[in-house]
């Protein structure tokens, strides 16, 4: 049994090296005791219970640490990435004849104001508050 602990220490040693998402890590500490207990000779429901007890507790002991420190910052991306940006109106705004289009970022959009009723012209820079669909919700 003293080498299969080897085997999987090894196993999961490789797992954590081609990965980013620490999948093992916690189990590893448990690996290598139960291993030293094989050598041991310690009876093999020892060596499971002392493997498995290890390997949860260093998991749900740090895991939340790990997510925390893992996380760092957050990258906006699609949606969220557009909201608060400035754009140009191309066409003008009006929401009563559903007509408008912003250019942003390269790409024109369809647009409506948040407001309704205002009218803007175009030319106009506009802030984009939301999306919803495919259109810019601008001031």
């Amino acid at each position: 049994m003293e080498y299969t602990w080897i085997a999987l220490l090894v196993l999961g040693l490789v797992v954590e090296a081609f990965t980013a998402n620490l999948v093992v890590i916690w189990f590893l500490p448990g690996t290598l005791v139960a291993m030293i207990l094989a050598f041991c000779h310690v009876p093999l429901p020892v060596q499971l219970l002392v493997f498995a007890a290890m390997g949860l507790v260093l998991l749900f002991a740090t895991r939340p640490l790990s997510k925390r420190l893992k996380k760092g910052a957050e990258t906006r991306t699609n949606k969220d990435a557009l909201i608060g940006k400035i754009g140009l109106v191309t066409e003008e705004i009006c929401n009563i004849r559903e007509s408008g289009e912003v250019k942003l970022s390269g790409l024109r959009w369809s647009a409506r104001t948040a407001v309704d009723g205002a009218v803007i012209p175009k030319g106009t820079q506009v802030e984009v508050l939301d999306i919803q669909g495919v259109k810019l919700i601008v001031k």
